[in-house]
């Protein structure tokens, strides 16, 4: 029977709570805030295991049209709770590289695998129009 281990002062660890803000990857240049998106702006959001199209519908309430992912095979509207990690909430409303993204639908909650890329798509407008 082996003793039990405990740490002396040569071998003890120190535990060291991390910032959210490091864990959740402290690059913040690439997130997106969905009250700084326009109305019917194209968001891309890569997440280890999947793709998803969201299209806002209102920034300031987190509303979009979600598709992608195992259960969004079609647009279906949602509510962006915002980024995750673990059970805490690091951005509301906000989507972040590194983190999970929260969505909502009918008040039943989804979350995403890690967010590995987050963009903004450009639709390029028809010729002639302003």
């Amino acid at each position: 029977m082996k003793p039990p281990i405990t740490p002396d002062a040569e071998h003890a660890t120190l535990m060291i709570a991390t910032p959210l803000e490091e864990l959740a990857g402290a690059d913040t240049r690439h997130d997106i805030r969905l009250d700084s998106c326009r109305e019917l702006e194209w968001i891309a959001v890569r997440t280890r295991n999947s793709t998803y199209e969201l299209i806002v519908l209102s920034g300031d309430t987190g509303e979009v049209m979600v598709r992608g992912g195992e259960f969004f095979k079609e647009f279906t509207r949602a509510t962006v709770s915002g980024s995750i990690l673990g059970r805490t909430a690091v951005k509301l409303r906000t989507i972040r590289a590194g983190c999970h993204l929260e969505l909502r639908v009918d008040g039943t909650p989804f979350v995403t695998s890690r967010v590995a890329r987050v963009s903004r798509c450009r639709i390029p407008l028809a010729e002639g129009a302003e």
